[in-house]
């Protein structure tokens, strides 16, 4: 009974994983890419992203990151973040596993 449990929630999970966005999007969310860069500076409702294909040239954001239509940030964690009455904090780690803290005054997110 046990190892059918298990097998059910293996399938159960690699379902799940499949159904959802993990890849990098273009500007407009409509379609993956290899990678994307997207950065906001302070008081702009309008990034800039790049992509592998463009290094070194950045393109202004498709719509503002309030939007959640139409944003390539917003399609790529579109499964991670939503409205959920559940969710009351989320919190996030840029330090990468093994490397010694940095004092630069910085973050990622």
């Amino acid at each position: 009974m046990l190892k059918i449990l298990h097998l059910l929630a293996v399938f159960l999970f690699t379902d799940l994983s499949h159904s959802q966005t993990s890849k990098c999007q273009n500007k407009a969310g409509t379609g993956n890419v290899d990678w994307a860069i997207v950065y906001k500076a302070p008081a702009q409702l309008n990034g800039k992203i790049i992509f592998a294909t463009a290094a070194g040239a950045w393109d202004n954001g498709e719509q503002p990151f309030t939007n959640e239509r139409g944003h390539s940030f917003a399609k790529a964690i579109e499964h991670i973040v939503g409205n959920n009455a559940d969710i009351k904090f989320l919190a996030y780690n840029n330090v990468p596993p093994g490397i010694p803290n940095l004092k630069t005054k910085s973050n990622s997110k």
